[in-house]
């Protein structure tokens, strides 16, 4: 039971500590989309090149130092977020924020479906962290006040794992460039990447969005909580069902949601989106990472690649983001998004079904 506690406090303080940054840019360094959009991308960048290594790193020396040292490390980044006094400044912090939360949640996850596979149900656990995060950042509402609090959650999170218990590690043989690992995986690394491109052209902006629409810093954090805590309820069911399937009605879902925000007029009208589109990252999170680990011995390894191909989207969709906020406004980059959503469904349908006749072909030779 320890493990959802970690997975609960660092999505808490990860969450709470990026969910207002775009409104300090904006107000108080006069920080333009395009601005927000490459710092950012940065921080996902930095997310991508850690998640990558450390994933393969914890595979191949084990994942209880891994995971502790990521969590400290993390917890101290965050802190520093306090002393951040310009854009440069805030550039460089968080781009180390990056670099230290890539290093845990691999090691994390692997240690997790190990022990008992309900993925779901664990992963519900940091939604409701992202839940009490954004709330309560949204209550807080002072910036200084908001990066201390979640330096504290990282630190209790650090606290915890102190506590796991690994057991006998298994430590595998894992090459620095994995290619039968992304050839076997590719079916979810591709298609998730082109969906979540078109989700950060949204997220990078969606505070802004929110203002603009009329909400106060605690309705933006009781819109996100609203998401996270449906998302808590969704993925305490979504283990039973299949990988493909949940991966499948992802996307859909997707796809009906992100034109649904063009539609609100007002802040209050966001809420049933909202919902939905827990819904669909219910099905899509739970349903790649089940997909990753069924068909991978190299678990840490596998995770850490789903997790680098979600933050090389959040860099292209951060930085087109911004840009077609920009130019084209808040609708025509949420329009963008629901096409890019499209092409992940497509890719992910064909290339699934390849890789399966491909893989029987394989086993039962002719």
């Amino acid at each position: 039971m320890k493990a959802p506690w970690i997975q609960m406090l660092s999505s808490g303080a990860l969450s709470g500590s990026a969910l207002l940054i775009p409104n300090l840019l904006r107000s108080d360094f006069g920080a333009d989309t395009v601005q927000i959009g490459f710092i950012t991308a940065s921080f996902n960048a930095a997310l991508f090149a850690s998640s990558y290594y450390f994933g393969r790193y914890s595979d191949v020396h084990g994942r209880k130092r891994v995971m502790q040292t990521g969590l400290l490390l993390t917890a101290i980044s965050i802190f520093l977020l306090i002393f951040a006094s310009s854009t440069e400044t805030f550039f460089i912090v968080r781009v180390l924020i990056g670099l230290c939360s890539g290093i845990f949640p691999s090691a994390l996850l692997a240690h997790v479906y190990d022990s008992d596979k309900k993925v779901g149900k664990f992963s519900a656990y940091g939604s409701m962290g992202f839940g009490i995060g954004t709330f309560a950042v949204g209550v807080i509402g002072i910036y200084f006040e908001i990066f201390l609090f979640c330096s504290i959650l990282m630190a209790g999170a650090f606290a915890v794992s102190l506590t796991v218990q690994f057991g006998e590690e298994k430590h595998q043989k894992v090459p620095l460039f994995p290619k039968d690992i992304m050839l076997r995986n590719f079916p979810v690394y591709l298609s998730i990447m082109f969906r979540h491109i078109g989700a950060n052209m949204i997220w990078v902006i969606y505070p802004l969005f929110l203002e603009d629409l009329g909400a106060s810093m605690l309705f933006i954090g009781s819109i996100y909580a609203v998401n996270a805590f449906a998302q808590f309820v969704f993925m305490q069911y979504v283990d039973r069902y299949g990988s493909v399937r949940l991966v499948t009605f992802g996307f859909i879902f997707s796809i009906i949601t992100f034109p649904s925000y063009t539609i609100a007029t007002e802040a209050w009208q966001i809420i049933p989106s909202q919902i939905l589109i827990a819904a669909a990252w219910s099905c899509l999170y739970v349903g790649s990472i089940k997909y990753v680990m069924e068909r991978n011995d190299e678990k840490g390894t596998s995770a850490g690649l789903l997790q680098s191909s979600l933050s090389i989207s959040a860099i292209i969709g951060a930085l087109i983001g911004g840009a077609a906020a920009f130019t084209v406004g808040y609708h025509g980059a949420m329009y963008i998004a629901t096409f890019m959503a499209i092409i992940g469904v497509v890719i992910f349908v064909v290339s699934d079904n390849y890789m399966s006749k491909r893989i029987g072909k394989i086993s039962n030779p002719s």
